[in-house]
């Protein structure tokens, strides 16, 4: 966990983090893919597939969104509030991300699709369970997981291949990274990044949604000194975070993981990126570079954050 005579000279970077990587940079991120449309409604669930499918390559991740959300019309809330996957898996024909094909995309659909049809949106299934109280979301979570899938009980075998990815557990060991994001997106007020559509949940209540590239910028910044990736991991990170902002913590999210997604902080280090990095003051590995290689690579590439 972050030292606390580290957190007024991590604040000020961050800070300065935030500006630097805005609403510019929504092309690099699938939540780019819900703020076009105009209702609530239709953000909701497009920002819920888009969550659901936030993995492997970011520039894939869009891609594969495109021609998803592409067959849910300009209104996705609505198709998808009518889908029945006997009647509709069809639809998803010919789609894949990754390993997810049209049986597990049609079991998403019908799902979400329920949980529209029973509770209005799923932001009213997921306030069911809401605790205020709760230090965390995690256990109003699982709880949304498990009204979500217990309503996929008449689906065949073949339709559930899949969810249980999709759709992780979030008291098990994964930092469960694509829930979490959803739940960013919907509960931090709206940015320009993140949508705040629902009321109820706090900020200060959400756990950081921990990829490959904010729990080894983490590392490196000593948000954590956990090695593996995982719940734990995500808990010490937001931990860590809330010192420097305990009402809303993962408002940071968005600029560290840009810093891994676009290259700005690789995971093959680059002393030449790093010369100009607005966090190496804070970074273990930048501190470890002898002052001479630090001059030079200072001399040959400035950094610079360009969409």
């Amino acid at each position: 966990m972050l030292p606390r005579r580290h957190v007024p000279l991590l604040r000020a970077k961050l800070e300065a983090l935030l500006r630097t990587y805005g609403a510019a940079f929504l092309g690099s991120d699938p939540l780019g893919m819900a703020h076009p449309y105009p209702h609530d409604e239709d953000r909701e669930a497009a920002a819920f597939f888009a969550a659901s499918l936030a993995f492997g390559n970011a520039a894939a991740i869009r891609g594969s969104l495109s021609r998803i959300l592409g067959r849910l019309g300009e209104r996705p809330a609505g198709r998808l509030r009518a889908f029945d996957f006997q009647r509709d898996a069809a639809l998803f024909g010919g789609l894949y991300h990754r390993w997810a094909g049209p049986a597990a995309l049609a079991a998403l659909a019908h799902l979400t699709g329920a949980a529209l049809r029973e509770a209005g949106s799923l932001g009213a299934l997921f306030l069911e369970n809401y605790d205020p109280a709760a230090p965390d979301l995690t256990g109003a979570l699982a709880a949304f997981r498990r009204r979500l899938l217990g309503l996929g009980k008449d689906l065949p075998k073949k339709g559930l291949g899949g969810i249980g990815y999709l759709l992780p557990d979030p008291e098990g060991p994964s930092a469960c990274k694509r829930l979490h994001l959803f739940l960013r997106w919907m509960v931090r007020p709206a940015d320009g990044l993140d949508l705040g559509l629902w009321k109820g949940p706090r900020p200060d209540q959400l756990l950081i949604p921990l990829d490959t590239h904010v729990a080894r910028i983490g590392r490196l910044l000593g948000l954590t000194d956990r090695r593996t990736p995982g719940r734990k991991m995500a808990e010490e990170v937001t931990a860590s975070l809330r010192l420097l902002d305990p009402a809303d913590p993962v408002r940071y999210d968005f600029a560290l993981s840009r810093m891994g997604i676009l290259g700005h902080c690789p995971s093959r280090r680059d002393v030449r990126l790093c010369a100009g990095c607005p966090l190496q003051d804070s970074c273990r590995y930048w501190r470890r570079v002898p002052a001479g290689r630090k001059q030079a690579a200072r001399e040959s590439l400035p950094f610079a954050a360009t969409p």
